[in-house]
């Protein structure tokens, strides 16, 4: 590989580093005279996910370092992008997507960071967005696999839905938030099905050859887990000890981290739709 092409595919890496680096430094300057802004409605709900608050810039210090696990699964998207693949889908053939996906595996482990960390409202809203950048990606990346089109249309769709219920979570009440996300996800995983199953979405009759199922798999079963020891070490949960080094909550971010990496996997390596036999 020619050494101008070489900087040009490291170059999203490099650039998630720089991101990342300066991130922390941010965090760490604010977090010197005690972060600014109102604290975050847990606080207020008493449901901050188990972990003993204190000073310093993680305030909760295992959930909040746990998610260098997402920094770490899009760095290594965004090292992956741009290397020469066979496969013929749109993660595989266009840089574009896998950077996208990439940026927003990133923005997973800062945004929620500047939740654990901070406790402030401005750090939950980052963390809730995040999320929702990243079902927004899949959702609209669905759309794009089933109807077969490329980056435009897919870019409209991710930032309308973006755009939607990124608003949404700012103007509903927090004890609502955590209802949205759930009816996200269901969304998502119903047009998820739909893309492996024709027969449920009749006005686009073809057939996605998803060769990578095993990391599909791989990834619901990890984020199944994860769900279930999110809700046992809840506040007041079996699982929560406030004072222990090792938390359920972190955990529950690796887990999810791994989810995020066997989905890119899974999506990156599937085979070309192809349209059913009459």
């Amino acid at each position: 590989m020619p050494r101008s092409e070489e900087k040009r595919r490291l170059r999203p890496f490099l650039v998630g580093i720089v991101v990342i680096a300066a991130f922390f430094a941010a965090m760490w300057a604010l977090s010197r005279d005690g972060y600014p802004g109102g604290p975050d409605e847990c606080l207020r709900l008493g449901d901050c996910y188990c972990e003993a608050i204190g000073p310093g810039i993680a305030a909760q210090p295992a959930n909040s370092w746990s998610n260098l696990g997402f920094a770490l699964i899009g760095l290594m998207v965004l090292l992956d992008a741009g290397r020469r693949r066979r496969g013929t889908s749109h993660l595989a053939g266009d840089d574009r997507y896998a950077v996208l996906y990439g940026a927003i595996g990133v923005f997973l482990g800062l945004g929620s960071f500047a939740f654990h960390g901070s406790m402030r409202a401005w750090g939950g809203y980052l963390d809730v967005v995040s999320m929702h950048a990243f079902l927004a990606f899949i959702l609209a990346y669905d759309l794009a696999r089933i109807h077969a089109r490329a980056w435009p249309w897919f870019t409209g769709w991710f930032a309308a839905l973006f755009t939607g219920f990124s608003v949404a979570v700012f103007l509903l009440p927090p004890e609502h938030g955590k209802t949205l996300f759930a009816g996200f996800v269901a969304v998502t995983l119903i047009v998820e099905a739909a893309v492996s199953l024709p027969a449920l979405r009749p006005w686009a009759p073809v057939r996605i050859d998803a060769r990578r199922m095993p990391w599909f798999w791989a990834g619901l079963g990890a984020f199944g887990v994860a769900f279930i020891v999110w809700n046992l070490s809840r506040t007041g949960g079996v699982w929560c000890e406030p004072t222990s080094l090792i938390q359920g909550h972190a955990l529950w971010h690796l887990l999810s981290a791994v989810s995020v990496g066997c989905l890119y996997r899974y999506l990156r390596d599937e085979g070309p739709p192809a349209m059913i036999p009459a």
